[in-house]
C-alpha cells in the first residue's frame, strides 16, 4: 500500500510538468511571428519614407520650373502686348500658354508633395500600405509624367514654329523670345522625366513591400 502511494505521484509528476510546455511553445511561435511581421512593417515603412523624401525633392524642383516658366511667360506676354507686329495676337496667346503651363507644373508639384506627405509624415498610412496601392500610385504618376513629356515636346515644336515667324520682317517676335519658349518647354519635359524616375522608385518599393509582407 505504501509503495503504491509513493510511486503514483512519481509517475504522474513528469506528465503534469509536461502539460504547460505546449502553450508556451505556441506563445513563442506566435511571438516570433509577430516579431517578424513587426520587422517587415517597420522595414517597409522605412522604404516608403525614403521614397517620400524623393517625392518631396522632385516636387521642389518642379516648383522651381513652374516659377521660372510663369515669370518668363508673363514677361513675354507684356513684351507681346507692347508690339505691333502681325503676329502679336499669336505671340500673346503663346505667352499666356506658358503661364498656364507654369500653373500646371505647380499643380503637378502639389500632387507629388501630397503623396510625399502621406508616405513620409503619416505612419499609419505607411504601416497599412499595400503593394498594390503603392503600384497604383506609381501608375498614376507615370501617366502624368508621360503627359507632361508629350506636352513639352509639342511646345518645343511650337517654339520652333515661332522662331520661323521671328525671322519674317515686321514680326513682333524675336528669335531669343522663341528660344526662351523652347527652353521653358524643356522644363516640362524635365518635370516629366523626374516624375518617371520617382514612379520607378515607387514600383520598386511596391515590390519590396510585397516581399516583406508576403503579398
Amino acid at each position: 500500500m505504501t509503495s503504491t502511494s509513493v510511486l503514483g505521484p512519481r509517475i504522474r509528476r513528469p506528465h503534469q510538468l509536461s502539460m504547460p510546455s505546449a502553450p508556451v511553445a505556441i506563445l513563442l511561435a506566435v511571438g516570433s511571428g509577430l516579431a517578424v511581421l513587426l520587422f517587415a512593417v517597420s522595414a517597409s515603412s522605412t522604404v516608403l519614407a525614403s521614397v517620400a523624401s524623393d517625392l518631396g525633392q522632385t516636387a521642389g524642383l518642379i516648383d522651381q520650373h513652374a516659377t521660372a516658366m510663369t515669370d518668363d511667360g508673363q514677361r513675354l506676354a507684356d513684351h507681346a502686348r507692347a508690339s505691333t507686329g502681325p503676329d502679336r495676337d499669336l505671340w500673346i496667346a503663346s505667352a499666356q500658354h506658358m503661364v498656364a503651363d507654369g500653373a500646371g507644373l505647380r499643380a503637378m508639384a502639389q500632387r507629388l508633395r501630397a503623396s510625399a506627405a502621406t508616405l513620409g509624415d503619416q505612419p499609419t498610412h505607411r504601416a497599412n500600405a499595400t503593394a498594390s496601392a503603392i503600384a497604383f500610385q506609381a501608375a498614376l504618376l507615370r501617366a502624368e509624367a508621360h503627359a507632361a513629356i508629350d506636352h513639352g515636346r509639342a511646345m518645343i515644336d511650337h517654339a520652333t514654329f515661332m522662331a520661323a515667324l521671328a525671322q519674317k520682317a515686321g514680326s513682333g517676335i524675336t528669335e531669343s523670345d522663341a528660344a526662351l519658349m523652347a527652353s521653358d518647354a524643356s522644363r516640362i519635359i524635365d518635370a516629366g522625366d523626374r516624375t518617371l524616375a520617382v514612379a520607378a522608385r515607387l514600383d520598386a518599393a511596391a515590390d519590396q513591400v510585397g516581399r516583406m509582407l508576403g503579398r
